[in-house]
């Protein structure tokens, strides 16, 4: 096919007619990892043919002392296929759920499918809810290997991991499907990313992305090249590059963009698509093809202007300013309280007290304080640590604490006593009681309080625990009884253990003649009074 003979830009700097429908967007911003950032061939055009397939990515970067070392990205596949541009879409929504559950270190962060087809901005339907489990599992069994090129930021700085350093996206991933009739309905589960990606998260190792913007592209290429852009244009305002290298950079080796001329087409799509969006430090205002001077190549040019001086298209009010979060503040009290239980596990089964807490271990904690609280949680870590030793079981892994939890949740309820020993204190196992009914003070405490108080309190406990389990809400809103019945139980333990202002005498089992003579006597008092 021969190459036409004028080239016309895409587009120009003068606002389009066709583009003046485009909504306002949210600017509401993702921190996105900046390893995945600069590697954008990661992810493969989803319509692509060529999914199982080794695919490899290079580059030479160049070291601040002269030298130079080859960096190089491989992306393996699975049975079902590699990372695809939906792959990519599916892991900003991840991170969107990531901060909405309160952007936790270490814990895994629960999901519906429903509430990532919402995040995604899809429709409902069965292909809908297989697309987003087919992603799901693509993002934790796809490896991707990365050779002198994952960067890990650090206290010191920003380092680079000078070895193979292979991992997935997601390390931990589980899915729960509901059936009803034959036919899956539902989904459910947990998600948990890599470490390394989590770290560099709460580092700040990352770039701003406007998720929204992203989600609207239609072509596969504009939104490897989005991204791509939005990089590039973080500090500058001028971004060129020729079509062959561009390529390089978006992974995009098929052997038919070997012809400048199927780059161009390739191109020119994606490029109407990317006209006037908004970006994460300001506006595209000119997104345009051009043939380079020596007419063996074409070019692409792109030009960002500020936002606070611009207007989006087709809207009369000037684009806000966006807000950046910053995950490395983020705070977290059940993850703090998780790795109180670790650390004080190693330091009575190891004599470790400078222990750093693994993911898994964090996992196990809380999954230990989601079920029975911080100070019973703290008591079953001493029995475990105690009957371990009575056993002559050599306890190595925090994992081995939660074979004990119902026994020492049990024992917990038997021996509580005011001015117990702190968690720091190795408490000697006491010797045998007489059998008490479990949180008995508790109970009846429930049981005398009056309708409305009841509820006050039902609805402070379950926005307590809701806050520390979004999963529970999810249940709730599905119509189970599983979510009331854990906050009633959460309930009871808080009363067990709070001091409770004195009681009404009728709420006391008195005698009948002596409940007699105190009413009169109250009733006297009262007519005195007046």
């Amino acid at each position: 096919m021969e190459e036409p003979s004028t080239i016309t830009p895409v587009a120009s700097s003068e606002p389009v007619v066709a583009k003046q429908q485009r909504p306002t967007l949210s600017t509401g911003k993702i921190r996105a990892e900046l390893n995945l950032e600069k590697w954008p061939g990661v992810w493969q055009p989803a319509k692509s043919k060529k999914e199982k397939t080794l695919r490899v990515l290079q580059r030479e970067v160049s070291n601040p002392d002269g030298s130079s070392v080859v960096s190089r990205v491989e992306v393996g596949y699975t049975h079902l296929g590699t990372l695809t541009t939906e792959e990519r879409k599916m892991y900003g929504a991840l991170i969107e759920v990531w901060e909405q559950s309160g952007k936790p270190a270490d814990r895994p962060v629960f999901f519906s499918d429903r509430s990532l087809a919402r995040v995604l901005r899809k429709g409902w339907g069965t292909n809908v809810r297989d697309a987003i489990v087919k992603s799901l599992r693509k993002l934790r069994t796809v490896p991707i290997e990365w050779i002198n090129s994952y960067y890990q930021k650090t206290d010191e700085g920003k380092t680079v991991l000078r070895e193979r350093t292979p991992f997935t996206i997601l390390s931990e991933l589980k899915i729960v499907e509901r059936e009803v009739d034959g036919v899956v309905n539902r989904a459910v589960g947990y998600f948990k990313p890599d470490d390394r990606i989590l770290k560099n998260l709460l580092a700040n190792y990352t770039k701003p992305l406007l998720l929204d913007v992203m989600l609207q592209l239609k072509t596969d290429i504009a939104v490897l090249l989005y991204s791509h852009v939005d990089l590039m244009l973080a500090r500058k305002d001028v971004y060129e590059r020729r079509s062959k290298e561009l390529f390089e950079d978006l992974g995009l080796t098929n052997h038919e963009y070997n012809r400048p001329y199927e780059r161009y087409r390739a191109l020119k799509k994606a490029i109407e698509e990317l006209q006037g969006v908004r970006l994460s430090t300001g506006l595209l205002k000119t997104a345009e093809i051009q043939k380079t001077v020596d007419g063996k190549d074409y070019k692409t040019v792109f030009k960002k202007v500020a936002a606070k001086k611009e207007e989006l298209p087709g809207s009369e009010d000037p684009v806000p300013a966006v807000v950046i979060h910053h995950y490395g503040k983020a705070k977290d009290q059940a993850l703090e309280q998780a790795t109180v239980l670790i650390r004080e596990f190693h330091r009575l089964v190891h004599g470790v007290t400078s222990h750093e807490p693994q993911s898994k271990e964090l996992g196990q904690a809380m999954t230990l304080l989601g079920q029975h609280g911080f100070e019973k949680s703290q008591h079953i870590i001493r029995y475990a640590c105690a009957s371990a030793k009575d056993t002559n079981f050599n306890m190595q892994h925090f994992g081995a604490v939660l074979s004990y939890g119902s026994r020492g949740a049990e024992d917990f309820g038997r021996i509580r006593r005011p001015g117990e020993l702190p968690l720091t204190k190795t408490a000697a196992r006491p010797a045998a009681k007489p059998p008490e009914q479990h949180h008995t003070r508790g109970s009846s405490r429930l049981a005398v309080l009056t309708p409305e108080q009841f509820q006050r309190r039902f609805d402070q406990a379950k926005s307590e625990l809701f806050q520390q389990i979004p999963f529970l809400a999810e249940r709730r809103q599905a119509g189970g009884h599983l979510a009331d019945s854990i906050v009633r139980a959460h309930l009871i333990r808080q009363l067990e253990e709070e001091t409770m202002d004195l009681l009404p005498l009728t709420y006391l089992k008195l005698p009948e003649p002596l409940a007699q003579i105190l009413a009169a006597s109250a009733s006297e008092n009262h007519r005195t009074s007046l």
